[in-house]
């Protein structure tokens, strides 16, 4: 007979672990797209000049420079708050007082952040249509793209953390319960 393992069930302090390092990871990857996203940009404005890449540079560096801003603000917010939630003699009241009413908080501001990122998709999605359509200038265009990539990337995110939030809180409150 083959031997079964018992699969053992994570422990709170591990799930902390797992969300608080998943959230620093999701941060550090919009702050990498963000500076990626305007490094790219310039590059392509530098070589070619035209209105596309002009459009491309113009909108992409200030949708960069908010994913960079907000990333790193995200991932040192989430360096301390996992430090609280770690410690050691206030850990589980931590997470049972304090961190449940935040995430539950988070995950409204989910929804709202979604919203957003709707609006910006439909938003370059229309210009781009427009734009093609009525052969506008390529500005509008490069303008449309980079406002429904950040968009689209942006609502990935967002669904993503929304998913893990979920689960953490989940976690914590059959914590609570037993």
């Amino acid at each position: 007979m083959a031997n079964i393992e018992l699969i053992k069930e994570k422990s709170i302090f591990d799930r902390v672990r797992d969300y608080y390092r998943g959230e620093r990871i999701s941060n550090a990857l919009i702050v990498l797209i963000g500076g990626g996203g305007i490094v790219w940009t310039l590059l392509l404005y530098l070589w070619r000049q035209g209105q596309l890449s002009t459009g491309l540079f113009y909108s992409t560096f200030p949708l960069g420079i908010f994913c960079i801003v907000t990333g790193f603000y995200r991932f040192m917010r989430s360096l301390r708050r996992y430090k609280n939630a770690q410690d050691e003699f206030s850990g589980i009241a931590f997470l049972i007082k304090e961190e449940t009413p935040h995430l539950e908080g988070r995950l409204e501001r989910f929804m709202n952040k979604r919203k957003v990122d709707m609006i910006g998709i439909f938003t370059g999605f229309t210009l781009l249509a427009l734009s093609i359509l009525g052969s506008w200038n390529h500005l509008i265009l490069g303008t449309a793209v980079s406002l429904t990539i950040f968009s689209s990337i942006l609502l990935a995110f967002d669904l993503f953390g929304q998913f893990r939030t979920s689960e953490f809180i989940h976690h914590v409150k059959k914590l609570k319960d037993s």
